[in-house]
């Protein structure tokens, strides 16, 4: 079960790269063709970017209607949101994501140490939930993409599903309807659908290694249960210092990657929030699609710090069992190399960014208060 598990979260991490790098597309192997084919999906977002400011100054023939200046500023941000994270994780890191894959292929094959029949064990647990938590929250927020995408279309009379008008067609001309349903549908759930996949490939890459500090644990954990722990404590801190080496490496390659998707990602969801509840002045009937938007934004930001706490917690729990093994019993050159590892273990495993500092609970808590204190203000420009 544990390579079944394994196989279907990297196929997910996996498609994440080839559908929006366009790398399923056959072709030379020549440098020019992978950066046009890398180049397509931001030209996308760019020219999306471009109707949607359009739209704003243009063809908007006043700002009375708030679900419309509110959702089309939403899918301005979302726009800036992926490209970003494009940046981030496409361009800059897709070599160091697919070597974490190559690490966790290792360690999930391998079968000829001790530690290995407790990693079995604790990774078929933890990546059973990645698989669950990951398709539960991909399926809930497309679902609510989807009736937020049709709720447009009947809104606008059926021609534009982002609220926008592509410029230089005129209504009359029978490229009007088919040219902006077609590239705002591919627009609209290409942006969403890297929204929500990037925060699930988030999701997954936190729990393979919560998954991994939760083994350090329970193998350290040998040294406060057996009874002779000075014959086993060399051979078990010697195991521990390298497995945590190497996911501490690990860990710190790509913590560059989450640094930066982190922090675009929460200052758009800060403003998502923030303008999303100023659409919740238009008419009663589009609140309930305003709300739906209001919770699954908050549920991203919630699923997005909780996955920080996470890592956190396990980092916590493994310098705790560390110190709670039986030192008194231990050979003082073993007590020695135990304090060193006390030492490392000093430096936990953490998510940090920009501005928000360490990813929690709290950073949740930050988010939703700066939201609501932001509305609040547009409220009161608008009243």
């Amino acid at each position: 079960m544990l390579l079944k598990y394994h196989s279907q979260l990297k196929n997910i991490i996996l498609i994440f790269f080839k559908v929006w790098r366009l790398d399923f597309l056959p072709g030379p192997n020549w440098k020019i063709f992978n950066i046009l084919k890398l180049s397509v999906y931001p030209a996308i977002l760019i020219f999306g970017w471009f109707c949607a400011y359009w739209h704003f100054f243009y063809q908007m023939k006043d700002y009375s209607d708030f679900l419309d200046m509110g959702f089309t500023i939403v899918f301005v941000i979302s726009y800036y949101q992926v490209l970003m994270v494009y940046i981030s994780i496409h361009v800059l890191n897709k070599d160091g994501v697919i070597k974490l894959l190559v690490y966790f292929d290792q360690l999930v094959a391998e079968r000829n140490s001790e530690i290995s029949e407790i990693r079995d064990k604790i990774f078929t647990r933890v990546l059973k939930n990645a698989l669950i938590f990951s398709k539960l929250y991909m399926a809930a927020l497309s679902s609510v993409g989807v009736i937020v995408n049709c709720y447009d279309l009947n809104r606008t009379g059926f021609t534009s599903p982002m609220l926008f008008l592509i410029p230089g067609i005129p209504e009359d001309s029978i490229f009007f309807y088919p040219t902006n349903i077609i590239f705002q549908v591919i627009l609209y759930f290409s942006t969403m659908e890297m929204i929500i996949v990037s925060d699930a490939v988030i999701m997954i890459i936190i729990m393979y290694f919560q998954a991994e500090l939760l083994v350090i644990t329970e193998f350290l954990l040998k040294l406060a249960k057996e009874d002779k722990v000075s014959a086993r404590a060399k051979t078990i801190l010697k195991t521990v210092h390298e497995e945590h080496k190497k996911v501490m490496e690990m860990f710190n390659d790509i913590s560059f990657s989450f640094w930066h998707t982190y922090f675009h990602k929460l200052l758009a969801i800060v403003l998502y929030l923030c303008f999303t509840f100023f659409a919740l002045k238009s008419v009663i009937s589009s609140l309930v699609v305003a709300l739906l938007c209001a919770v699954s934004m908050v549920e991203e930001a919630f699923i997005l710090c909780y996955f920080g706490q996470i890592v956190r917690d396990a980092s916590d729990i493994m310098a705790e069992a560390l110190y709670m093994s039986k030192w008194y019993e231990m050979k003082v050159s073993d007590q020695k190399d135990l304090l060193m590892l006390m030492m490392r273990f000093k430096y936990p495993f953490k998510v940090e960014t920009f501005a928000f500092g360490t990813i929690s609970i709290y950073t949740f808590v930050q988010i939703c208060k700066a939201a609501v204190s932001y509305v609040t203000i547009l409220f009161g420009l608008f009243t």
